[in-house]
């Protein structure tokens, strides 16, 4: 045998015998069985999986779900980590469950995928996800726990949550939240945010899809990968113009691509993501994403009572506060938001959404009373006498030429 042979044999047989042990971390077989049927480097992972298939140690869908997997079962391994099983995907990586085999704890990590693996950009926003997610630390913020690289491999590792997002039990026919329930979920979310805007961070994605309830009912907020900091001048310059955000929650400023996004955003993709939750649909829908956008800045809001009655007009006055188009009329910071928030869980209506209002509507009842009482305009002296003058002359032309006419 040539040593090419004897290389591309060595090669074969660390990919079955990966694929073996990636096997056993997942419970699909035992060592017992593996020593039974041995990588042999004959086959590579692929020919190994089809002979592990044949002898009846996995069933048709393991051994389809190992297929699909396959080339984290051999190729993506991180030491200290044993891949468990995907757990989903996004625009940038993709999330595995794992074991971090020195604590003995179960972790998500995220995974830069397909031709990002090996872009120096990619990395980097990764590593800035991880290093913002890092500068908190907040029940109600899921957890940054390593970020690293192995081989060609870039990775985030983070607290894994067993639990479903706001969006998956949506999907999954939950779809309205009773109001007190709703309420309670955002509380945890506007803390989260306190926290976060007290250390300088904007998230600027908050929706549904980014909440995790946990089996013991606290929401998480998960994912940083749009997150900024305040004083971060050279992301503001670069981002200037773009519109970053999802569609359906998006504040209008950010429509607008305005650069100092700040945690009024935040307040605003939150009440959105309230209002979806309490009627059931998105606060603005229409049949393009433009037409979305252009909603979110002008058009104006259906209070969320007209479309789900039971609900109070104290959770109606919460939610138009949050969502005005003028961030300057929203809750000033998450604290402003999570007093009212309280007041509606304590059964008592919003104090600052309430005094917001009674202040618009005195402002706009003076503003009628003073159109009431604008005093006519006098005109001065000499202009009064000249329009008398010309008053008398024009009846004294008249008089004359009625005389003519009579004489002829």
């Amino acid at each position: 045998m040539s040593e090419k042979e004897k290389l591309s044999n060595s090669d074969a047989r660390l990919d079955e015998e990966k694929l073996a042990n990636g096997l056993v971390s997942r419970g699909l077989m035992t060592n017992e069985e593996v020593k039974k049927h041995p990588p042999d480097g004959t086959m590579g992972a692929e020919g190994y999986l089809k002979k592990l298939t044949s002898a009846g140690l996995l069933t048709k869908a393991q051994a389809e779900r190992a297929q699909l997997d396959l080339t984290l079962l051999v190729g993506q391994q991180i030491p200290g980590y044993v891949m468990l099983e995907k757990l989903g995907q996004g625009a940038m990586g993709v999330v595995y469950k794992a074991l971090q085999t020195r604590l003995n704890r179960h972790v998500a990590i995220k995974l830069l995928k397909g031709k990002k693996t090996n872009d120096a950009g990619f990395f980097a926003q990764l590593e800035r996800e991880a290093r913002l997610a890092a500068k908190l630390s907040h029940n109600n913020i899921v957890q940054a726990i390593d970020i690293g690289s192995a081989g060609k491999f870039h990775y985030f590792v983070m607290e894994l949550i067993d639990g479903k997002t706001i969006q998956d039990e949506m999907k999954a026919g939950k779809k309205r939240y009773e109001e007190k329930e709703a309420v309670e979920i955002i509380l945890q979310i506007a803390q989260a945010l306190d926290h976060a805007s007290k250390r300088g961070l904007v998230h600027r994605d908050i929706k549904p899809a980014n909440i995790v309830m946990t089996s013991e009912g606290i929401a998480k907020l998960a994912d940083l990968g749009m997150a900024r900091e305040n004083t971060d001048e050279a992301t503001n310059s670069r981002e200037k113009g773009m519109i970053i955000g999802t569609p359906n929650y998006i504040a209008p400023e950010q429509v607008q691509g305005k650069s100092d996004i700040d945690t009024r955003a935040d307040i605003y993709s939150l009440g959105g993501t309230l209002y979806h939750m309490v009627t059931g649909q998105p606060p603005f829908v229409g049949n393009t994403v433009m037409e979305v956008l252009k909603m979110h800045e002008k058009a104006e809001l259906v209070p969320p009572d007209h479309l789900n009655d039971s609900l109070s007009a104290g959770l109606g006055e919460v939610v138009e506060m949050m969502m005005a188009k003028d961030r300057n009329m929203r809750y000033g910071s998450p604290e402003a938001l999570i007093k009212d928030l309280e007041c509606l869980i304590n059964d008592m209506p919003p104090k600052l959404a309430r005094q917001k209002m009674s202040s618009s509507l005195a402002a706009l009842s003076e503003g009628e009373e003073e159109y009431d009482h604008i005093p006519e305009a006098e005109l001065p002296q000499w202009v009064m006498i000249t329009l008398a003058s010309l008053g008398a002359l024009l009846f004294i032309s008249l008089v004359v030429n009625i005389v003519l006419i009579m004489r002829r």
